[in-house]
């Protein structure tokens, strides 16, 4: 359903992405665990296009945008903006707009992309809040939330584009230890209800339990790829032993 072929990523003379190439069936949960610094969430972002490959083909859903280097596709290509839409990001610190109610942040991508009406945008909007817990806050600000909350949001405000996957970028990193199980109780229903999803995580218990299938990255390489099972109990390279040994036991 999801495919990257030979994605290459530099900034500033700088090789971040070395050609990177994986597949995602639908309804697959796929874990991306590696050191900071090794290109997981550029890679992310490639799929979003917030970042645009240097070469290599993204394809969602059968439809594919090739990159070149003599490439004159850019961050406004109506193309690209079609595709944005069915792969929609989850950040690490919530990216919400904080001028907007709870509500508002949920239904202003499907009102502004989708085209949808607003009386049937709040009505999907609520039911969506409802999913995630967060039913009584949509009158809410951001500012009044927690962070596991303000996580919840972007969730919903995710699930409201009735994208095709979802992206989740180190989803817990910015929340105090005490307000991540929630968030991750949300992604695990999730995947349970069989949505495809793509996460970008150092919760190596959560990759391990959640994901059907786990890749390694390093140096902007894809190290090694597999079941939660063998890469966790049975790492194959030298790097992957090193970085996990940098875990406590992985349940």
């Amino acid at each position: 359903m999801i495919q990257v072929k030979d994605i290459k990523k530099s900034f500033h003379q700088t090789e971040v992405l070395k050609s990177i190439s994986f597949e995602v069936k639908q309804g697959e949960v796929v874990a991306i665990i590696g050191p900071s610094g090794s290109g997981k969430s550029t890679l992310l972002r490639m799929i979003n296009f917030l970042e645009i490959p240097d070469e290599g083909d993204v394809i969602i859903d059968n439809k594919k945008i090739h990159f070149d280097k003599k490439s004159k596709k850019h961050r406004n290509d109506a193309e690209i903006c079609s595709l944005r839409a069915d792969a929609s990001m989850v950040f690490q610190n919530f990216n919400l707009f904080e001028h907007k109610t709870v509500l508002g942040n949920v239904i202003e991508g499907p009102i502004i992309v989708r085209r949808m009406a607003k009386e049937k945008a709040i009505e999907m909007g609520m039911e969506f809040l409802r999913k995630v817990g967060l039913e009584g806050k949509e009158n809410n600000y951001p500012h009044e939330l927690s962070g596991g909350q303000k996580q919840r949001v972007a969730i919903a405000r995710a699930l409201a584009m009735h994208p095709k996957v979802i992206l989740f970028d180190e989803p817990t990193s910015a929340l105090d230890p005490e307000l991540v199980g929630e968030v991750l109780a949300v992604i695990k229903k999730l995947a349970e209800e069989g949505m495809t999803l793509i996460i970008v995580t150092h919760e190596m218990a959560f990759a391990k339990e959640v994901g059907d299938r786990v890749i390694f990255m390093d140096g902007g390489f894809i190290v090694e790829s597999g079941l939660p099972k063998d890469l966790f109990d049975n790492p194959k390279s030298e790097r992957l032993k090193q970085f996990l040994s940098r875990f406590s036991t992985v349940g």
